[in-house]
């Protein structure tokens, strides 16, 4: 029961986005807002999460897991379903602003959890099925949205209000597991503990000095950005090229996060493989596919068979990168760690299809995949020759 919460919990936190983003037009017409406007709804959220992201990693070490995991999930519900009642176009993208603090916290909730809970070969049995969970999600979240802003607009913010459903069962099923406070998790507790914010500072300032730590965050910025180079560009590739219509780009997505949920699952097949070269395998998967991508003559439905090869990439790459980032920090700065962990992410996404964007306006969408595939391949390359040389 503690870890189907925990999973789902870290479900709900790839809501903000994916379930509002398919009615953006219709949420627009019902605002009169128009053009690039709309997409406020999205960034509002984004920009309070990229920002609020630090301070819930102190708060997670700081009080526990188990208060700001409730608070953010009543914070996402109950602002999701204000949302419904905003009477104006304003007080929506307010209502979204504090509901992306609530729907940040989530997913460095249940990895914390889970690297309390678990280790080993385990915890990375576990963060398969946490990654997993979140792939398919990815896939259902979006077809869901669709087709409850059809029947109306307010409907995909009325389902972050099963937020408040799950912060009851959070409340009563999931123990605190902050190694400082789950024997004790009382005042006394809290007050033993060193509360000096520049101490603590100082602390994280230090984990933040390990190599390693920094190396995974730089695999979370990598793997974020490069799924979101597929997530941006190749829908646009397949109507503009290929001549394929919005729901094959529907499909190839689908078919993305499917690969990656069975992979991911799994995870505990390759158990016996050194992380690294589970990383390296994965970029390389990655890097095959958006090699793939020019080659495939235009109208060709075979074209998929790069989404799946890049899915593949992905379910190999993402349980080891959560599960390194839950590993190496001490406990009692793992929620911080974790946080910025999910910064990164967030900094991945955002950038990718910035970046991206300006280079496909100087050459081709397909010069920018094959572009893109060689610098993944190259650095995948001396990454493992390296790691090879070492031992």
């Amino acid at each position: 029961m503690q870890l189907f919460l925990v999973i789902i919990m870290g479900t709900f936190g790839v809501m903000g986005g994916a379930l509002v983003a398919p009615g953006l037009p219709t949420i627009g017409a019902a605002f009169g807002v128009e053009g690039g406007t709309v997409g406020l709804i999205l960034s509002v959220y984004t920009i309070s999460a990229a920002f609020s992201l630090p301070i819930l990693g102190y708060l997670i070490d700081r009080l526990g897991r188990k208060k700001v995991g409730l608070a953010c999930l009543i914070i996402d519900g109950s602002f999701g379903l204000l949302s419904v009642f905003s009477p104006s176009f304003g007080l929506l993208l307010l209502c979204r602003f504090f509901q992306g603090i609530g729907v940040a916290g989530l997913i460095p909730v249940a990895m914390t959890i889970i690297g309390d809970l678990y280790d080993g070969d385990e915890r990375l049995n576990i963060m398969g099925y946490l990654t997993g969970t979140l792939s398919l999600g990815a896939v259902v979240i979006p077809l869901l949205g669709g087709f409850l802003v059809y029947i109306d607009w307010r409907l995909p913010f009325v389902v972050y209000g099963f937020s408040l459903f799950l912060a009851v069962f959070f409340y009563i099923f999931i123990p605190e597991t902050a190694p400082a406070l789950k024997d004790n998790p009382d005042k006394e507790a809290l007050e033993n503990r060193d509360t000096s914010l520049k101490k603590y500072i100082l602390s994280l300032v230090e984990v933040l000095k390990i190599r390693s730590i920094v190396e995974i965050f730089g695999y979370a910025f990598i793997t974020y950005f490069l799924l979101y180079t597929v997530v941006t560009f190749v829908p646009i590739f397949l109507n503009n090229f290929h001549g394929f219509g919005e729901n094959i780009a529907g499909i190839a997505l689908s078919i993305q996060g499917m690969f990656s949920a069975i992979i991911a699952s799994r995870a505990k097949l390759f158990k016996n493989i050194r992380w690294k070269f589970k990383v390296g395998g994965g970029f390389v998967l990655i890097a095959s596919a958006l090699l793939l991508f020019p080659i495939w003559a235009q109208g060709n439905i075979l074209v998929l068979l790069s989404v799946v090869i890049f899915g593949l990439g992905m379910g190999l790459l993402s349980p080891v990168v959560y599960d390194r980032a839950t590993d190496l920090p001490p406990k009692e700065l793992s929620g911080s760690v974790i946080a910025l962990f999910n910064t990164m992410k967030y900094i991945g996404m955002s950038t990718s299809p910035a970046l991206l964007g300006l280079l496909v306006n100087f050459i081709s969408i397909q010069a920018m995949f094959s572009l893109v595939g060689v610098v993944v391949l190259a650095g995948t390359l001396i990454m493992l020759i390296r790691t090879a040389a070492l031992n």
